[in-house]
């Protein structure tokens, strides 16, 4: 399954479930990447607050994403891929490659969620208003 596109509301757990989907990957000997908001260094509040830094960012994941899809590797799609034209654009693209995908919905409770967030160290934490 080369394109596994995570989905969910921030501090859904969708980076725990990537790095365990990676890691039960390369132990059955598949070679994975994983394409994410943080290995491009986007300050997740500011890029998420305006839609044209959002649209930008959309953009380069999915340029990551098509250069590193081909039929025999996995790539995991690791941000919060809310729009529901984004992921056509998405399975668009896997179509033109040939290659099965998935989507993973992490569904967690908002107040989960918040919960989450406030654990996490200050500089990786989302506001409220996110």
């Amino acid at each position: 399954m080369p394109l596994v596109v995570m989905c969910g509301f921030p501090c859904s757990g969708k980076s725990r479930r990537a790095a365990e989907l990676q890691d039960h990957l390369i132990r059955s000997g598949r070679k994975v990447s994983i394409v994410g908001d943080e290995a491009l260094g986007a300050d997740r509040n500011s890029v998420y607050a305006d839609s044209r830094q959002e649209r930008e960012i959309r953009g380069s994941l999915r340029a990551e994403v098509e250069r590193k899809l081909n039929k025999d590797d996995v790539v995991i799609l690791d941000s919060l891929n809310y729009i529901k034209g984004y992921r056509y654009e998405l399975f668009c693209l896997i179509k033109h490659t040939q290659t099965p995908h998935c989507l993973i919905y992490c569904l967690t409770a908002p107040e989960i969620s918040a919960a989450w967030n406030r654990s996490r160290e200050e500089e990786q934490r989302y506001t409220d208003e996110m």
